[in-house]
């Protein structure tokens, strides 16, 4: 990373050591502005107010990490893998990231790899992403469809630095926390542009091989096995070791036969392998709780390697360990799902192992949790890379820096979450899944991190929906915070400094908004139902429906949706015009798996409603259905699956509708009509053309929409 201070406003300023007064926010995939051009997606990264006096634009990931790379041709690229947002690349070194997945069809990408003599040729493994099989499991053949879809999922490639990617192989791989490197380099192959003979690991069809590129492969083992590392002898292309789950194996002819060494390890899955570069007897393996292993006979005995680290961290499960190229005595190791001073570093092979002293401080503090990327700078031996956020060491593992601008991640999940303080266009309320909640007074500039308490047997600090007070003055937010299918309200009363949270309320809330004239109303969606409150959010009263959408211009009005049939495939839609007192189910129905409803703002009787068919509209007499004949477009997989509907509240005749179908891969993006739903238009623009639309929020000020994607969010002003 090229450090950057203070070197007075708008100066740029590239010497080492120091950082420019504030640096732009990484364009993300921009095309060539022109006079004609269409506006463009505007990346909206969380910093703080301190991260911005320190000059950096802000990338708050979020999103979890699999794998981190680097050029051994030219480290100033490098490569990130998250599980759902692909693949992140950066060509400064790590001063800023650009998204790069065009072409990726897969949710995320565990493992990238750089072709070690040109480093705009890049290799993926791309994935499903799913939480996993139960205990790690290798899955049964019929239940694969679960975790993997042969149209998406496999190995990628891609010859112009990530700017567009192929699926060269259908492959499985199933989420994972290891070292991750599936992929290895014959280094007598190189044709002057890259790598003919590649090998890849899999996770059901085996270790794979291709002598030219990736246009043809052919099986070498290891069937039915999760393989975790690929590792080739520095000195000897013909010998590479394969770490599986089943253990650590070693091929001395190129793959046509394997033994398995290693054979006083204890019995566990080999998370981590990697090799000392200048003395190929020495290599070293992390086995998860077992813990970190080395050995000096070429992997045929080890020795357990974990004096200097503390008695409540030995047993913890440790996955990531890396060896320097410029110096192998340099070791980092990490251990997933602690939260202590990691990484480890170690400057003497391993003999003894010391904490990370510093780390400064990302969007949410100085906290890693998940152990999910670690890499070594190939010439320099005190520099390494860590995630997550993006840190970097100059001193070997002493102190670590952030230098993850552009990378980022918190994902919002409904149409109301985002609340706008009606006094103040520049005050937003943020509340994402799996985050907590933020605010922003100065239009999305900085924000600053007020998440509500976590609620553990619920499964912590998701907040889906959130609203505000629309009293002039009022700092009162109201939210729902938990895991992913339960939450309990919340409640501040100081801009979400302090909350309250209402035990007995535990519920899967999908809407959440006061009435816009009489500010003690708010309702909330929920489950089956739907609540009521008549004092500002004190006391609740249950609502026989699913509340959906309310009227902006009367409040009293309110819409809620059931299913009318089992399998939740045949929707009808109910209305209320006294605050949920009586209802009456509206004419005709919505077939496929309904996602939001939405009102025009100034109509009762047009409404729009988001299906896996289409996008549905109801005009007083009926529901019609708007589909791939009227401008939306079918995804990657072939069919329609809208999640997000919403109406401009500065221009009704303006509606935008969101694809959304992470359970198999990634869909087509953000559409707009601008004739109440008749036509539509695919906007998605210099984010696509793959992008998955989970929230979309339009401003009430100025008609701004807030995009919310597994990339972080994003806004559209035109």
């Amino acid at each position: 990373m090229v450090a950057m201070a203070a070197c007075g406003a708008g100066a740029l300023c590239f010497v080492e050591g120091c950082r420019m007064a504030e640096r732009k926010a990484p364009v993300q995939a921009a095309t060539p502005a022109s006079e004609s051009a269409p506006a463009q997606w505007q990346y909206v990264p969380l910093r703080t107010a301190e991260q911005k006096a320190k000059g950096f634009a802000g990338g708050e990931m979020g999103q979890m990490a699999f794998t981190l790379a680097i050029s051994p041709s030219d480290p100033n690229h490098m490569a990130m893998g998250i599980d759902t947002a692909a693949v992140y690349t950066t060509t400064d070194g790590s001063t800023s990231w650009q998204l790069r997945r065009r072409g990726i069809l897969s949710n995320g990408v565990q493992s990238v790899a750089f072709d070690p003599k040109n480093p705009r040729v890049l290799w993926a493994a791309g994935l499903h992403s799913s939480a996993g099989t139960p205990g790690g499991a290798m899955p049964a053949e019929n239940e694969l469809a679960k975790y993997s879809d042969p149209l998406a999922d496999g190995i990628y490639l891609t010859t112009d630095g990530g700017e567009h990617w192929k699926l060269v192989r259908n492959a499985v791989y199933l989420r994972r926390h290891a070292l991750n490197e599936y992929f290895a380099f014959d280094p007598a192959s190189f044709d002057g542009t890259q790598h003919r003979t590649v090998y890849a690991a899999t996770h059901w069809e085996g270790l794979l091989k291709s002598d030219d590129a990736g246009a043809t492969w052919r099986v070498l083992g290891f069937p039915k096995t999760i393989i975790h590392v690929i590792a080739l002898h520095p000195k000897d292309s013909r010998q590479f070791f394969v770490a599986a789950d089943t253990g650590l194996f070693r091929s001395q002819d190129a793959g046509a036969g394997f033994e398995k060494v290693g054979a006083n390890l204890p019995a566990a899955p080999v998370l981590a392998l990697t090799l000392n570069a200048k003395d190929p007897a020495v290599l070293y393996v992390a086995l998860g709780e077992k813990g970190l292993w080395r050995s000096t006979d070429g992997g045929r005995s080890f020795e357990r390697r974990m004096n200097g680290i503390p008695e409540g961290a030995a047993d913890k499960l440790w996955v990531r360990l890396i060896s320097s190229p410029a110096n192998p005595d340099y070791l980092y190791a990490d251990a997933t799902q602690w939260g202590g001073p990691v990484p480890f570093w170690s400057h003497d092979g391993g003999a003894t192992w010391q904490p990370s002293e510093k780390r400064e401080d990302g969007f949410q503090g100085t906290g890693v949790y998940w152990a999910e990327g670690i890499v070594a700078h190939p010439t320099d031996a005190n520099v390494a890379f860590h995630l997550n956020p993006v840190r970097k060491t100059t001193d070997g593992g002493r102190t670590w820096q952030y230098c993850g601008d552009g990378v980022s991640g918190f994902r919002r999940g409904t149409r109301t979450s985002i609340a706008f303080r009606p006094d103040d266009p520049k005050k937003m309320v943020f509340f994402f899944i799996d985050h907590g909640s933020v605010t922003t007074t100065d239009g999305g500039d900085t924000f600053a991190y007020v998440p509500p308490p976590r609620q553990p047997d619920l499964g912590a600090i998701t907040t889906a929906v959130g609203a505000c007070d629309p009293t002039p003055g009022s700092r009162k937010l109201l939210s729902a915070v938990g895991g992913w299918t339960q939450q309990r309200i919340c409640i501040s009363e100081d801009d979400g400094k302090t909350w309250t949270v209402q035990k007995d309320t535990a519920a899967n809330y999908v809407f959440m908004a006061f009435h816009p004239q009489k500010p003690n109303v708010v309702y909330a969606g929920r489950g089956g139902d739907g609540l009521r409150s008549r004092d500002g959010g004190a006391t609740w009263q249950v609502l026989p429906h699913r509340i959906r959408a309310m009227l902006a211009n009367n409040g009293d009005v309110v819409f809620a949706s059931r299913p009318v049939d089992a399998k939740g495939w045949v929707s009808e839609v109910q209305k209320s015009s006294d605050q949920g007192e009586t209802w009456e189910t509206l004419p005709g129905r919505i077939t496929g798996s309904l996602g939001e409803i939405d009102v025009d703002p100034t109509d009762p009787n047009r409404l729009y409603a988001a299906s896996h068919t289409g996008v549905w509209v109801f005009d007083g007499k009926g529901w019609t259905v708007r589909n791939d004949q009227h401008g939306l477009e079918k995804d990657g997989f072939g069919v329609l699956n809208f999640r997000c509907v919403v109406v401009d509240p500065t221009r009704p005749s303006v509606v935008y509708a969101g694809q959304c179908h992470s359970w198999r891969g990634t869909a087509r993006g953000i559409f707009r009509s601008v004739d109440r739903g008749e036509h539509w238009e695919n906007i998605t623009r210099n984010l696509g053309p793959e992008l998955t639309v989970w929230a979309i929020t339009v401003s009430p000020h100025d008609g701004t929409v807030w995009l919310g994607t597994d990339y972080g969010n994003w806004k559209l002003s035109e």
